[in-house]
């Protein structure tokens, strides 16, 4: 049996999360840890594609290692 398939391209996101510290638990939720990717200049959005990829290749490496149980 063989499969052929079409990979799509992976979605891209709009924002990007921030690490940002906690705040005190009676100023109540703030979703304000994002930041707009129109905002990078065209180096700091290169940099991100590498992290992004950096990210993938050690998640895929994670998954093909062999678990033991």
């Amino acid at each position: 049996m063989e499969k052929k398939f079409e990979l799509l391209p992976p979605t891209m996101p709009n924002f990007v999360q921030i690490k940002k510290e906690a705040g005190l638990r009676q100023d109540g939720f703030k979703s304000d840890n994002t930041f707009p990717i129109s905002q990078f200049t065209k180096e700091e959005a290169v940099q991100y594609g590498e992290l992004m990829k950096q990210t993938f290749i050690k998640h895929w490496e994670d998954k093909k290692r062999p678990t033991i149980c």
